[in-house]
């Protein structure tokens, strides 16, 4: 059974040395979210990525931030209540059953998330089904290696792995690029 993040450890989602490796505007500029984008960010946490796809996509866009754990929601909405952003909303889904907001998503983010996911063909199923062809989906994934940080090197998904659950849930071959020392970038579009 793959290790679920323990929202008690969430300082660790947004933290200097985070922020140092993986800078949020510099990585979501990477995933490719541009003004007007409407964003799918599954297992959103706390909003490291959220809130500031808020600004990035500006008035005209909306974060739809998808996150299992209470905890992490009411965290960011707490956040987003104190900086006054409105074009994010919070739906709360079941870890065991990916449920999605109806939207007309541009972009869908999984940031850390698959690795965690004990059905991944089904949770990717249930993600290809809410997107319509050509949406962007940027899928930030640890390496299968020993890295500084990340979860247990069994725990990590290879390259391979990824790619090929990616193409049989409908998505379209996915370019690979570095991140981090520690991480990959994936893209890839609903077919």
């Amino acid at each position: 059974m793959p290790h679920i993040f323990d929202p008690e450890d969430r300082h660790k989602l947004d933290n200097p040395e985070r922020r140092s490796v993986m800078p949020p505007d510099e990585t979501l500029v990477k995933a490719g979210i541009k003004p007007g984008d409407v964003i799918l960010d599954v297992g959103c946490g706390m909003g490291y990525f959220a809130i500031p796809a808020s600004r990035m996509v500006g008035p005209k866009g909306m974060i739809y931030a998808v996150d299992a754990s209470g905890v992490m929601l009411a965290e960011l909405r707490s956040r987003t209540a104190h900086e006054g952003i409105f074009n994010i909303q919070t739906s709360q889904t079941r870890q065991s059953k990916l449920e999605i907001p109806a939207a007309e998503y541009t972009l869908a983010l999984l940031v850390n998330v698959l690795h965690e996911v004990e059905d991944r063909k089904a949770f990717l199923s249930a993600l290809a089904a809410a997107l319509k062809p050509g949406v962007k989906l940027s899928v930030i994934e640890w390496k299968k290696a020993e890295t500084p940080a990340g979860p247990p090197l069994k725990e990590r998904l290879s390259e391979d792995e990824i790619q090929v659950l990616l193409k049989k849930a409908g998505f379209t071959e996915p370019a690979m690029t570095e991140l981090t020392p520690s991480s990959l970038l994936y893209t890839c579009s609903k077919k």
